[in-house]
């Protein structure tokens, strides 16, 4: 599709609709991580699951860089066929190669302290451990919402 065939007001609707998508995801997430807390769970293990989850999105972008494929729903799809066309493909591959770069840094460097750095003696407390989730949850909704008024 070319970039006149898009309409903004339809764009937008499926961008806060996947807003609305990622939400429930983290509030899914947000609820698992208080019960596994408050359950008694090992640090070791969330974050070893916690790196398992980053080698999976670098595996994903990794294959979206070299297809050009997006994974996931019809609303996400759409969103990123809207982002190729809009920036233009030459500069959507520039943004797809830095993310895919920045997580894989990240997956590496999470991979390396989660087999130096001693977890075994590590506690978990709920209210103070759920802030950077909740950071990040917020962060992520700030960035959606200010991407969406820019269109």
């Amino acid at each position: 599709m070319e970039e006149t065939e898009w309409d903004i007001q339809e764009v937008k609707r499926l961008k806060k609709k996947r807003l609305v998508q990622y939400n429930i995801s983290m509030l899914l997430s947000f609820v698992l991580f208080i019960y596994y807390v408050e359950k008694g769970g090992a640090a070791p293990v969330l974050l070893g699951l916690c790196c398992v989850l980053f080698w999976i999105i670098t595996a994903y972008m990794l294959y979206k860089l070299k297809t050009g494929k997006t994974i996931g729903t019809k609303t996400s799809r759409l969103v990123e066929d809207f982002e190729k066309d809009y920036k233009g493909e030459k500069r959507w591959k520039r943004k797809t190669m830095i993310e895919a770069g920045v997580i894989s840094v990240i997956s590496v460097v999470f991979t390396v302290l989660l087999f130096v750095l001693d977890f075994e003696s590590a506690r978990m407390d709920f209210p103070i451990d759920v802030f950077p989730f909740i950071g990040t949850w917020v962060g992520l909704n700030i960035g959606e919402v200010a991407r969406i008024k820019i269109l």
